[in-house]
């Protein structure tokens, strides 16, 4: 009998390795009568850090901590040790210290124990077959995969990148180990370097060996998971870079970040994977002349008499202008808005991305009209329905439902108005039945056909609480595909798998899928009765009588159908009906996915032709595809408005101190300042100010440290990005100074030191 509860498991990221890492926490059940405490106890935490350490790999690390109401001194812990290393009694020494420490007995109540494992990878044998490797590192052309039947993946990766960074010849018959030439270097490496890779394969330890040996060399290892943004291992070495792929066990090589991530650019700094050169910007760029490395910003200011812009000393000045910037990124000397010059530019314009242009900064939005169209081409839908057994009981008293059956039916932008056709030249066979491992054929068969499609729609009846968390399930914990979701509360409004959009009918029409007929007029179809409760191992051969009413779940129905279902119960006993229940399963399941598939094809019909939305592409809910309806058809220009974030009144962001030092400044000088908290900002040279005094002719800029890049508090580095650069800060004080302004300027770091405990309960 386990001796212990798990009142949490939650996986999270483990900063200390940079990885994935699992938390159990446990609560001991109560000591019984008649039983010694201590051993009672002491067993308790043996049997579960037994469970917790028995999946682990040898090398796979362990951190214990411990927790209690009557602990006065914060919670206890035990570093981080591998798996192997792991003892009872270094556990029930460290619990025994912490409670002696607080004076405390232990109680079984109150005290929390809790168990972080994280695996460490390890990397040996031959690579496995990727469901998605080919299509989301675009079909290998940046990746050379690693083919071994040994566990030397790790030093072959190494002897192959080195190859191909410095161009040796012979790097071809390296890669494909043409004459062994591969194995045989992999080899030597090791000798070499005199390191040995374990049984289980090469991990972390290996991997900072080899850094340690590789002078001239960076090693970087890359997890495949989340295309590049997590990093397995970096080097600290300077030199060439040998960027390898980590994946399930196994390590490959990648020629080109780009090609391996899909992606157009990728910052090696950052490890962070763009689309547009305009769309990162880190410490590893210039943000003056746009070049690597950074300039530094010691140097004197110099301002280019072309563009106006100020840059980082003679270097970065000479930078922009050999690399064409001084033509392309200009400042503007009226409003000092730096622009590009791919468009003529207009003082006070923004790009709004709600009316998709530039406009005046003080423009107002209004809803803008949808002049989209149902798009059907290279379309597939899917409807689909399960059912499950019932037999495994939770510690609820619940049963566990587990699929046996799975039928579809799919139709595309071909085939989709052929009622009647069996088998279709794009799409395949209209309907297939599945009997054997159902959530992972469907899938399977999913992942296949996404890559034939523009999109895939893929529809179940109930699929927000019931079929689509089978389907969730199975991709968590057998891909490596991120679905992207949209919840009501743990239930699935829908759910984006790449091209692949899984909805649920019942948020098109809340009704049971009885029903559907006779609202749509389907009057050659009608849903029967089947006993799910019946649906167990032993009866999926079973030819017989039919199961008793109770199977049927006719408390579960409303009283007409209840009334209805006792009625057609009734005439089967009459007529001593024999029950194929292997037939009955499929024909009833059959008949549900026929009447989902009918229904919402009809109701998709009667869209595009009353509204021109297609309600399951343009939308995932019918609130939504009636919004799509209005706006494509009723909507008039600028008839309803949008209003701004924080309001009319309040659309100029201004943060609680700077209000705080205005207000300050306003009782200490006897004036009144305009800003953002009375009114609008007040426009001076064609910029806003914080502050401005019209008796004084003053302007007041409180310049906030990490949006302005206050050189005291941020150092320029890629951990700590600036929102602002300092130098647009210095330009607009000049400026304004030039114009015969005064100017009254705040840092945020100054002004904190200045606070006191009557200044902040004045501008509470």
């Amino acid at each position: 009998m386990e001796k212990f509860l798990i009142v949490k498991d939650v996986t999270h990221k483990v900063r200390r390795f940079n990885l994935s890492g699992r938390t159990l926490e446990f609560k001991i059940k109560p000591v019984p009568k008649d039983t010694e405490p201590v051993h009672w106890v002491r067993n308790a935490i043996s049997q579960l850090v037994n469970r917790s350490v028995e999946d682990l790999e040898p090398q796979d690390m362990v951190g214990f901590s411990f927790c209690s109401k009557d602990f006065k001194k914060g919670e206890g812990w035990l570093r981080f040790r591998q798996a192997s290393e792991v003892t009872i009694n270094d556990i029930w020494d460290t619990i025994s210290s912490i409670y002696q420490s607080n004076s405390c007995g232990l109680n079984t109540e109150t005290f929390c124990f809790r168990i972080t494992s994280v695996r460490l990878p390890a990397g040996s044998g031959r690579g496995r077959k990727y469901n998605n490797f080919s299509e989301e590192c675009a079909m290998r052309n940046g990746i050379v995969v690693i083919k071994n039947h040994d566990k030397l993946c790790l030093p072959r990766a190494i002897v192959v990148a080195m190859a191909l960074i410095d161009t040796v010849s012979e790097y071809r018959k390296i890669r494909c180990d043409i004459g062994k030439i591969q194995t045989l270097k992999a080899v030597q490496l090791l000798e070499d370097s005199k390191i040995s890779i374990p049984e289980t394969g090469a991990s972390i330890n290996e991997l900072q060996k080899f850094q340690s040996y590789l002078k001239g060399y960076k090693l970087t290892v890359y997890l495949y998971s989340r295309k590049g943004r997590d990093v397995m291992f970096e080097g600290s070495e300077a030199g060439k870079h040998l960027n390898l792929l980590y994946h399930e066990g196994h390590f490959n090589v990648i020629r080109s970040l780009t090609a391996a991530f899909c992606c157009s650019y990728y910052c090696e700094e950052c490890h962070v994977p763009f689309e547009h050169k305009t769309q990162h910007r880190c410490g590893g760029t210039c943000p003056a002349c746009l070049q690597s490395p950074t300039c530094s910003t010691e140097q004197l200011k110099i301002r280019c008499g072309e563009c106006l812009r100020d840059f980082r000393g003679q270097n970065c000045f000479d930078n922009h202008k050999t690399h064409n910037v001084c033509m392309k990124i200009k400042r503007c000397e009226k409003c000092f808005a730096i622009y590009r010059n791919t468009r003529n530019h207009i003082c006070e314009e923004v790009f709004c991305k709600t009316c998709n242009g530039h406009v005046n900064k003080d423009h107002l939005c209004y809803m803008p009209i949808d002049t989209g169209y149902p798009k059907i081409k290279d379309t597939l839908f899917i409807f689909y329905d399960l059912e499950t057994m019932q037999e495994e009981i939770l510690e609820d008293g619940s049963l566990l439902h587990q699929p046996n059956l799975c039928v579809y039916m799919q139709c595309c932008d071909k085939c989709i108005d052929e009622k009647k056709l069996y088998f279709c030249q794009k799409c395949g066979f209209r309907q297939k039945v599945l009997t054997a491992n159902v959530i992972a054929t469907f899938m399977g068969y999913i992942l296949t056909m996404r890559k034939k499609f523009k999109s895939i729609v893929v529809i179940a009846h109930n699929a927000s609480g019931f079929d689509g968390q089978f389907i969730l399930n199975y991709i968590i914990t057998h891909t490596d595909l991120t679905p992207e979701l949209i919840m009501r509360g743990t239930k699935l409004v829908t759910m984006l798998l790449d091209n692949v959009k899984f909805l649920d009918s019942l948020n098109y029409f809340q009704m049971a899928l009885r029903k559907l007929p006779q609202v749509f007029g389907l009057t050659e179809l009608k849903k029967g009765y089947f006993p799910h409760l019946f649906n167990r191992t032993e009866h999926q051969n079973f030819v017989g009588p039919i199961p008793s009413i109770e199977a049927f779940e006719p408390d579960n129905l409303i009283r007409a159908e209840r009334e209805e279902l006792i009625k057609w119960y009734s005439e089967r006993i009459a007529e001593n009906y024999i029950f194929d229940f292997k037939k009955e399963l499929v024909e009833y399941c059959i008949s549900d996915v026929d009447i989902l598939a009918q229904s919402c094809l009809k109701f998709r019909k009667l869209m595009i032709e009353e509204g021109n939305v297609c309600p399951f592409i343009d939308s995932v809910t019918l609130p939504g595809a009636c919004n799509k309806i209005f706006r494509r058809n009723f909507l008039k220009p600028n008839t309803i408005g949008l209003i701004p974030k924080g309001g009319y009144r309040f659309r100029d962001n201004q943060s609680v101190i700077a209000t705080r030092w205005l207000l300050l400044e306003e009782r200490s000088r006897g004036i009144n300042i305009i800003h953002s908290a009375k009114k609008k900002e007040a426009r001076i040279g064609g910029v806003e100010v914080d502050g401005y005094c019209a008796e004084t002719n003053e302007v007041f800029e409180f310049h906030g440290c990490y949006y302005h890049g206050c050189p005291k508090c941020f150092k320029h580095s890629r951990n700590a990005p600036l929102k602002d650069n300092p130098a647009e800060t210095l330009a607009k004080s000049h400026r304004l100074k030039e114009l015969g302004y005064i100017i009254t300027e705040m840092w945020e770091c100054d002004f904190r030191r200045l606070l006191t405990e009557e200044m902040l309960s004045y501008t509470e």
